[in-house]
């Protein structure tokens, strides 16, 4: 009975907050708004422009994150458990921020171009959002890329140069090969995330038109509901194809190889010359000094009064941010509900999946993993339109908000728990179900506690990812709901530079001591950054 009822409830979940929302955007825009979308060259323009980012930003970032793995997995540069770090950092802060402190470093008034070059330049543009897409989502790429290049055997290098092959030869006809799959999976992965970004375009693209920032101007600048989903649709194709490309190549690259017999053994990778192994470890310092002053820049502009002008120290900035204004909090308390209700709805529905096995299986698992293919301004118009009229009348309200952060980051929570679950024998549950234990009983009992390290991460994981996402809560503030990042939008395109470079220290700040927090009650079997 328990089981039954949580299983309705689950279903009923997805299907209102996913299912729902999705279609109600899929029938609102009507034949003559697809017909203008497609005719006018406004709007081909900007659905060129998408694609050109996308495939601009994809290729820069899996080349940059493809190297750094290599650097760090093959070349053994020195300081290399350092420079694995580096790339995590971007994970943990919202996107947007590699905007913002471009802008700082980088603007007619940045610090690098006017303050110690004496240039005038111009970092709006396509070019500036290159940069900025480039250096919020390589680690992405890095991530993936590391985990595939890690799992090849250096059996087969060794192998290879012992037939006579240069390291040339090797690399490129031994190790690319073997790590296809998992370039092929993190350029789709990036691919996404780049359809989906809103916060840089809206920043540092200018003039430059992408779909998202169109889809939102739409909405809040002419209340075109229609026309602005049928944008938000446009997006949602490519991401969807990509979606299930990047699943069937990640499937691919699983068990490509095994021991035939006997134990298996892995020797060193092959040494690398002294100069390409130099000039690798040059390239991971100096991606991390950028990284480094990406940052070390926001910290700055959160103490200066007047950015470009007066770089005095100050503190105003941040009393403002923590005493007259309560958008950080806003943040912090829809995160941390959104976090604890996703963990648990993930964990729940991987159960139900992957242990109870119930009928329609894979239509639970697909509808669960089908958030991470929405971009976020799709699923933030989604809710309007799903939201706005009784009986179900949510927007305006700080629910809606919380809402839409549990279904946005699902997807990751859902795959750690399944991917957890799927380590566990089957035959622990199975003794319990002998002695007489219901399939809720041994979830609660048996199950939840084995996998509470990935409950833990998937909390913490959408805890760092929802206090600092805007795309869709952009969509769904409302007076007394505003919540950070959007507030931090506003500063920005104000000028309000201080205010924003200090709200967004303070964003930073959080996540950081959320994932320290978890990482002292969890000790090593905290493990945020492997699944």
């Amino acid at each position: 009975m328990v089981l039954a009822i949580t299983l309705t409830l689950v279903v009923l979940a997805l299907a209102l907050f996913v299912v729902y929302p999705l279609a109600m955007a899929i029938v609102t825009p009507r034949g003559e708004d697809w017909l203008r979308a497609v005719t006018t060259a406004r709007w081909r323009v900007t659905m060129g422009n998408t694609l050109t980012m996308a495939a601009l930003s994809t290729v820069s970032s899996v080349l940059v994150g493809f190297i750094y793995a290599y650097a760090i997995t093959r070349a053994r540069v020195p300081w290399a458990r350092f420079f694995t770090l580096v790339p995590l950092l971007p994970l943990i802060t919202p996107p947007f921020v590699s905007g913002l402190s471009f802008i700082l470093l980088f603007g007619r008034r940045g610090i690098v171009t006017y303050e110690l070059l004496g240039l005038n330049t111009n970092i709006y543009g396509w070019h500036g959002l290159w940069l900025a897409q480039t250096v919020s989502f390589f680690p992405i790429a890095f991530l993936a890329i590391a985990g595939v290049l890690r799992s090849i055997n250096p059996n087969l290098e060794r192998a290879s140069e012992s037939m006579g092959a240069s390291a040339w030869t090797t690399f490129r006809r031994v190790l690319l090969p073997l790590a296809s799959p998992g370039i092929g999976a993190a350029a789709l992965l990036v691919a996404i995330a780049v359809l989906g970004d809103f916060g840089n375009p809206m920043l540092i693209a200018g003039r430059f038109r992408v779909l998202a920032t169109e889809a939102y101007l739409q909405i809040s600048g002419w209340a075109d509901m229609r026309m602005g989903a049928a944008l938000g649709l446009a997006l949602l194709v490519p991401a969807i194809v990509f979606f299930f490309l990047q699943r069937h190549l990640q499937g691919a690259s699983v068990g490509r190889f095994v021991t035939v017999g006997g134990r298996g053994s892995r020797l060193e990778a092959a040494p690398l010359s002294p100069w390409v192994r130099w000039s690798l470890f040059a390239f991971c310092l100096a991606i991390t000094l950028f990284m480094g002053a990406k940052y070390a820049v926001i910290v700055l502009g959160a103490f200066t009064p007047v950015w470009g002008i007066d770089y005095s120290f100050t503190l105003d900035n941040v009393t403002h941010v923590l005493v007259r204004t309560g958008e950080l909090w806003n943040s912090i308390r829809f995160a941390g509900s959104a976090a604890l209700v996703c963990a648990i709805l993930a964990t729940v529905s991987a159960f139900l999946v992957y242990r109870v096995k119930v009928p329609f299986g894979r239509a639970l698992d697909l509808v669960s993993l089908l958030p991470a293919a929405i971009p976020g301004t799709l699923l933030g118009i989604a809710y309007v339109l799903a939201f706005n009229t009784p009986p179900l009348q949510l927007t305006g309200t700080g629910t809606i908000i919380v809402i839409s952060m549990v279904f946005s980051y699902l997807p990751v929570g859902y795959r750690i728990a399944a991917a957890t679950l799927q380590q566990l024998a089957p035959s622990i549950e199975e003794s319990a179900a002998d002695m007489g234990a219901s399939s809720m009983r041994t979830f609660v009992d048996v199950v939840l506690p084995l996998i509470g390290t990935s409950f833990s991460a998937a909390l913490v994981y959408c805890f760092v990812k929802a206090i600092g996402t805007l795309s869709a809560v952009v969509f769904l503030i409302s007076h007394g709901n505003v919540v950070a990042s959007a507030s931090i939008l506003n500063l920005a395109e104000q000028g309000y530079w201080g205010w924003a470079a200090a709200l967004a220290t303070m964003l930073i700040t959080a996540a950081l001591l959320a994932l320290a927090l978890a990482k002292l009650v969890l000790g090593r079997r905290f493990a945020f950054f492997d699944v």
